[in-house]
């Protein structure tokens, strides 16, 4: 396996069908974790009609949805490469480069839209409406990101666990997390920081089954918290728009 340090130890390890239906799972709940945002978006798009002052807020949401429904439609149409039909064996790392590099492309996307989101807009819609009933919650925003950590740490896990640690496929947050820490002189061993949480190769594919499995269910937990926020700031926004409409 390329690009593993030399004294990671390096196990070959052959795409199963177990493994094959994970991923499967894995997928969809990117998929899920995408449309979470077209969702909410599209509902605070519709609100944002009505304020004139924001209407430039309201194209930068549309080229957010525009991009993510893209990924998602290109996501739906992905398919792993089976191991019941193939011909030959399917490395596991193959199709781990594959769609890690993707998964990481959309969490980029996601990243710079939860700044905006979550900062720039959050200002923007208090400066110019002075509704506050508009802005987000605290509790979402923290939800918004521990999800996002959630599914960064679950693709940085994906990649180094079977030692795949290319320069291309680099993590922003998590290099600049070690960076920061290695600044200020953090203990990495007693960091309560999952970005500085060393991953640990895995010994054989069933252990990376098992683990993917347990990343399946952690990251499904985290988009049913996701969405439940998001629902929530959904209701409040509607409400306080109609109260404002029937004034």
């Amino acid at each position: 396996m390329t690009a593993a340090s030399d004294n990671e130890q390096y196990v070959e390890l052959e795409l199963t069908p177990e493994l094959h239906s994970i991923f499967m799972e894995i997928k969809d709940l990117f998929s899920v974790y995408i449309s979470s945002y077209v969702h909410v978006l599209n509902k605070f798009i519709g609100i944002l009609r009505k304020i004139s002052t924001l209407r430039f807020e309201r194209s930068t949401l549309i080229k957010y949805v525009k991009k993510l429904r893209f990924y998602n439609d290109r996501l739906s149409n992905f398919e792993f490469s089976d191991p019941a039909n193939a011909e030959c064996s399917v490395p596991v790392e193959s199709v781990v480069r594959e769609i890690s590099a993707f998964y990481l492309k959309v969490l980029e996307t996601i990243d710079i839209l939860n700044y905006y989101l979550t900062r720039s807009l959050q200002s923007e819609i208090v400066s110019k409406t002075l509704n506050f009933n508009l802005t987000l919650p605290d509790d979402t925003i923290s939800r918004i990101e521990e999800s996002y950590n959630c599914f960064i740490k679950f693709v940085q896990w994906m990649m180094e666990s079977i030692s795949i640690n290319d320069e291309l496929l680099q993590i922003e947050i998590i290099q600049f997390s070690l960076k920061c820490a290695i600044e200020d002189n953090v203990d990495l061993e007693e960091t309560d920081n999952i970005f500085l949480t060393e991953v640990t190769p895995v010994e054989d594919i069933e252990e990376y089954e098992t683990l993917a499995l347990q990343w399946s269910e952690v990251l499904s937990g985290s988009i049913s918290a996701l969405t439940n926020q998001f629902d929530q700031s959904v209701v409040v926004w509607i409400e306080n728009s109609e109260k404002k409409a029937n004034k």
